[in-house]
């Protein structure tokens, strides 16, 4: 796992660029889905219509600053996307070639794992999530200091300032966004979840007699399951023709392998697309209808649940 951010800025690397675009939804990936124009057709929810239009790959899904660690300083403050998520993109973007070239020769357990996080980031880089994850550590860095602040006096040190007020100030104000850029990375690079992905099956399906098309969005995977239920599969569309599943049991790919083509591309598309918030990518618009009634239907998933918050905030000395 990456600890760099642990300890404050001094562990950062020095960054001679700052970039602020921050995809949650690569450009390696979405330029698959790129017509004879080398463009996608982004569908994009704006005032509750969904818009059709052709844009690069590397225009959209982005938001500026989104992985940006308020706080710190210029050369340090996009550690999270530089120093993480650019790896992880760049080294899941050599296993995408290698599985959409259907190159026989196994992956490597170094492949494997590379593309086993670049799924779980898929899962949880997208704003609502990072926003969430800010919002909940500022709240958890605010009912640390309330609990602290009203016992300063008992636990104050001989050399420690006079008043809480003065200890304040000499609190790092980047804290709390360390601590929501550590707990992504963690979520992420999760010990748990990592090796059970790792270890599933994993199968390329070409849908070669599907008429329609495969999309993708800024929540592209079909994950529908606890990865402890026997029936319990990933799949994430590679190109308007690929799809890449993970599943517990061998038996799901041949269910798979077995169904019409236009069937698994109906129900894949009808899963990216009703859990999209923003955006819908393929390579045109013939799908625009259905896009406009299924936009976002799904309900949200989160990064840490509610039972989770209100732990954490009690571990911190709130209440709930």
């Amino acid at each position: 796992m990456s600890q760099a951010t642990r300890g404050g800025a001094s562990g950062y690397q020095n960054l001679v660029d700052h970039p602020s675009k921050h995809h949650f939804s690569p450009a390696f990936s979405l330029k698959q889905f790129a017509g004879p124009d080398d463009l996608v057709c982004q569908m994009r929810l704006i005032n509750g219509r969904v818009i059709p239009n052709r844009v690069h790959p590397n225009a959209t899904g982005y938001e500026r600053n989104l992985y940006r660690t308020l706080g710190l300083h210029q050369d340090t403050e996009h550690h999270l996307e530089e120093n993480f998520f650019k790896p992880v993109d760049t080294a899941a973007d050599r296993v995408l070639q290698k599985m959409l070239a259907f190159d026989k020769v196994p992956l490597t357990a170094e492949q494997r794992s590379a593309w086993t996080r670049y799924l779980m980031s898929l899962r949880f880089r997208n704003p609502d999530t990072v926003k969430d994850l800010k919002t909940h550590m500022l709240n958890v860095w605010s009912t640390a200091q309330k609990k602290i602040g009203s016992n300063f006096s008992s636990w104050r040190r001989d050399d420690d300032p006079e008043t809480w007020e003065q200890y304040q100030r000499l609190l790092d104000p980047a804290a709390p966004y360390i601590g929501a850029t550590n707990l992504m990375i963690e979520i992420i690079d999760n010990d748990r979840i990592g090796p059970v992905i790792f270890n599933m099956h994993w199968h390329l399906h070409r849908l070669t007699g599907a008429t329609v098309p495969l999309l993708t969005s800024d929540r592209p995977l079909d994950w529908p399951a606890g990865l402890s239920d026997p029936r319990a599969y990933i799949a994430l569309a590679l190109s308007p023709d690929v799809v890449f599943v993970a599943s517990r049991d061998k038996a799901m790919q041949d269910w798979i392998e077995a169904q019409p083509h236009n069937r698994t591309a109906k129900g894949l598309n009808r899963a990216v697309v009703t859990q999209a918030r923003e955006y819908v990518w393929g390579a045109d618009d013939r799908q625009l209808q259905f896009v406009s009634k299924h936009f976002g239907a799904a309900p949200l998933y989160s990064a840490i649940t509610e039972a989770q918050k209100v732990a954490s905030l009690r571990e911190a000395g709130g209440k709930t």
